[in-house]
Formats: structure tokens, C-alpha cells, sequence
């Protein structure tokens, strides 16, 4: 019987001990300040991006070249899902899986909002195309105040700068 309860607790003790070397070989006990600074460069990679695709789109669309403002719109979503993937592979610290979760779901919503702009240009609705980025903005606004104690730098979501 003392064999048996022996085995019971050593399972146990190599379970435990497994549970503890998993979480800290997949980075999930890293501080708010080291995801910060490996987020912050993933998202800056976007932001410059962002910055050359959305050069003179204002104009474009000023102009009736939708379909030119349209693929702008579908690049950059195309860039924003390759950050969220990296973003999403990034260990997270334990208390913040939550909050950060949440802030990837806003994120892919961006990108889908992204597209959705991109096929109202293409479609030469440009009234549907602002109804989508008034989402944007609300939506870039909650992405923003889910992560407002990381004081995020480059990945802090300014739509205003593009749009």
C-alpha cells in the first residue's frame, strides 16, 4: 500500500515539475516589459510598412482612383496579418494572456476591416468605404485601451495616420 500511495505522489511531483519547465520553456513567465520589447519591433516592421502603403491614398480616393486606394487597403491588410501571426507566437506573460488575446482578436478585426474598405473602394462605394473605417477608428480605439499599460509604441493602432 505505501508503494502504491509512493507512485501516486511521485506522478504527481513529475507532473507538477513538467507543468513548471513547460510554462517556462514556452516563455510564458516573460514580464510586460520583455513582450513589450519584442512586440514593439514586429510592430514598427507594420507601421513603416503601413506608412509607404498608405502614401497619397487620401488623394487617390480624392481623385476616383478607387481601384488604386482599394489594393493599398488590401496590402496593408495583407501586412497587418503577417504581424498578427508573429504577434501571436510571441510568449505572453501569464497574467496578461487575457488581455492580450483580446487585443489580437481586435487586431485580426483591423485586418478584416482593412479588406472590407479595400472591396468597397473596388466596388466604387465610397460611402460603405467610410461607414468601414468609422468602425476602424472604433475599433482602433478599443484595441488601444485593452493595452494601454503596455504603452505600446509602434504597436499602438493610429488609424488617422493612414486614413
Amino acid at each position: 500500500m505505501n508503494k502504491g500511495r509512493n507512485r501516486v505522489v511521485m506522478a504527481v511531483a513529475v507532473f507538477a515539475a513538467t507543468v513548471s519547465v513547460s510554462a517556462t520553456a514556452f516563455g510564458e513567465d516573460i514580464t510586460r516589459e520583455e513582450y513589450v520589447a519584442r512586440a514593439e519591433p514586429i510592430c514598427k516592421v507594420n507601421t513603416d510598412a503601413n506608412r509607404k502603403i498608405f502614401k497619397g491614398v487620401r488623394k487617390m480616393v480624392q481623385q476616383n482612383k478607387l481601384d488604386k486606394a482599394a489594393a493599398r487597403f488590401k496590402q496593408a491588410a495583407a501586412s497587418l496579418r503577417r504581424t498578427v501571426t508573429q504577434l501571436t507566437a510571441l510568449p505572453r506573460p501569464t497574467a496578461d494572456q487575457e488581455r492580450l488575446s483580446k487585443w489580437l482578436d481586435y487586431l485580426d478585426v483591423e485586418r478584416s476591416l482593412l479588406t472590407k474598405i479595400g472591396k468597397a473602394l473596388a466596388a466604387d462605394n465610397k460611402f460603405q468605404a467610410q461607414s468601414f473605417i468609422v468602425r476602424l477608428r472604433r475599433n482602433s480605439n478599443l484595441a488601444n485601451n485593452t493595452v494601454l499599460a503596455f504603452e505600446f509604441n509602434h504597436c499602438r493602432i493610429d488609424p488617422s495616420r493612414f486614413t
